[in-house]
């Protein structure tokens, strides 16, 4: 059982983690906290929804099919988002970036609630995916390995995006020193968009991956969100390796918590979260002493 919580936690962690990295990214970029994120990931997981019932349900490559296309659709409405609202606010303070984004959440929540309705829907999981791996003893649920999986293979191919391509290099440039990227001839704007729109993608993705392990609903933003905004508190905005340390220490908490503490499982996230920001503070104090 505590294997099987593991698993579970892992699966968790990564979806977070997909999350958490287009925030931290778009941060790192624009210097905007975009509390519409899990809006975001809430329109992948209604996308993924409708598009397993058109490409072959029930199917593996009909629901990875739904996940990646549902992600784009989510990638455009980003840019939508970015190009409209977002970048008429780039170095306002922060109440007015906080007042558009939320608005931003409220418009969305409104369409989704008009569109599918205030109840609960289910994405069917492919059947392919519904069983179980035995090891020894023990079963773990099939699906939630694949997720993390899937999730690893986008780590690395960020990892590589960032650190290896003239694409990463724009970007980190445009992070480290947007006045000095800026004398040297690169579009900001274009930066700005580009990452907003995988940013994007990659919360449209995180819901589709996770839409069939739980229910979809128009509330799903505010829950996600605020589990994002804790791991980039732990692991450092603007920091990816952060990120993802910080989201599989929450998912784990998370599956551990419900099995040993049920009560208590979202405060021990909170417990770790300010554990983090004393030591941080602490560090400081000790530096500057010094």
């Amino acid at each position: 059982m505590v294997l099987i919580q593991f698993v579970n936690g892992l699966m968790e962690g990564m979806t977070l983690f997909l999350i958490a990295s287009g925030l931290t990214l778009i941060f790192g970029v624009s210097r905007i906290i975009n509390f519409a994120h899990g809006s975001l990931y809430m329109l992948g997981a209604f996308l993924t929804y409708e598009l397993v019932q058109i490409l072959a349900p029930g199917t593996l490559w009909g629901f990875f099919a739904s996940v990646i296309v549902g992600a784009a659709i989510v990638s455009l409405i980003g840019v939508l988002f970015e190009v409209t609202a977002l970048r008429r606010i780039y170095g306002a303070d922060g109440l007015m970036q906080l007042i558009v984004t939320i608005a931003l959440v409220l418009i969305v929540r409104d369409v989704v609630r008009m569109i599918w309705g205030p109840n609960s829907i289910t994405v069917p999981m492919p059947d392919a995916l519904a069983g179980a791996i035995v090891i020894g003893e023990n079963y773990f649920p099939l699906f939630p390995i694949v997720v993390f999986a899937a999730g690893l293979v986008i780590v690395l191919a960020m990892i590589w995006v960032i650190y290896f391509t003239r694409a990463g290099i724009l970007l980190r440039a445009g992070t480290d020193d947007r006045g000095m990227a800026a004398l040297l001839g690169i579009n900001e704007r274009m930066i700005f968009t580009a990452v907003f729109a995988a940013g994007a993608f990659l919360a449209g993705l995180a819901g589709g991956l996770s839409a069939p392990y739980g229910e979809v609903n128009h509330l799903l933003d505010t829950t996600v969100i605020v589990s994002a905004f804790i791991v980039c508190v732990i692991g450092g905005l603007g920091n990816l390796y952060g990120a993802l340390a910080g989201a599989l220490v929450v998912g784990i908490t998370k599956a551990m918590g419900v099995m040993y503490f049920p009560r208590l499982s979202m405060v021990l996230i909170f417990l770790i979260m300010a554990a983090v920001l004393i030591g941080r503070s602490l560090g400081r104090q000790g530096g500057s002493a010094r």
